[in-house]
């Protein structure tokens, strides 16, 4: 499980190096074995700067710092969680965990009782066991003709939580 010193915040415009450097990092290692390399290409183009900083924007990006380090972060859009990415050094101790769950306080604060998110391949487990369902399989076509497969999943929330 996540270690004490661990401290969810809403981002701040000087986090934006550091959570673009942790998108970067955690796409080049968590997904080469999954995606051929154009869907990773792809999908680093999806998460520039510029989309952190409009997300964060319009709607609510939370930081998961450890140690004084930023490892992880989230964001809620509408109804839509996007852009949860965990530091490869950081996965699998509760960190994401962590932050889904954070994502979900600020859903229901909002009114929303029904997300939906973006799976990628190496993430749909992670949904599962967090009680999102699979409501399709997808894809984005990519250069040479390879693709980004993803499960469209979706979550109603306890509001009783």
């Amino acid at each position: 499980m996540a270690e004490q010193e661990t401290a969810i915040r809403k981002f701040r415009p000087g986090d934006l190096e550091d959570v673009n450097g942790l998108v970067n990092a955690t796409i080049e290692a968590s997904y080469a074995e999954a995606y051929p390399r154009e869907a990773m290409d792809f999908f680093l183009a999806c998460h520039t700067p510029e989309q952190i900083l409009e997300d964060a924007d319009r709607g609510c990006t939370f930081v998961l710092a450890s140690g004084g380090r930023i490892v992880g972060t989230g964001t809620l859009l509408g109804s839509t969680i996007k852009r949860v990415f965990v530091h490869p050094s950081h996965q699998r101790r509760g960190y994401g965990v962590l932050l889904m769950h954070a994502l979900e306080r600020e859903a229901l604060d909002r009114g929303v009782v029904r997300v939906d998110l973006s799976a990628s391949l190496p993430s749909k487990r992670f949904y599962d066991v967090l009680g999102y369902v699979t409501e399709g399989e997808a894809y984005i076509p990519v250069q040479s003709r390879k693709r980004l497969d993803y499960y469209a999943m979706a979550k109603d929330l306890d509001e009783g939580r």
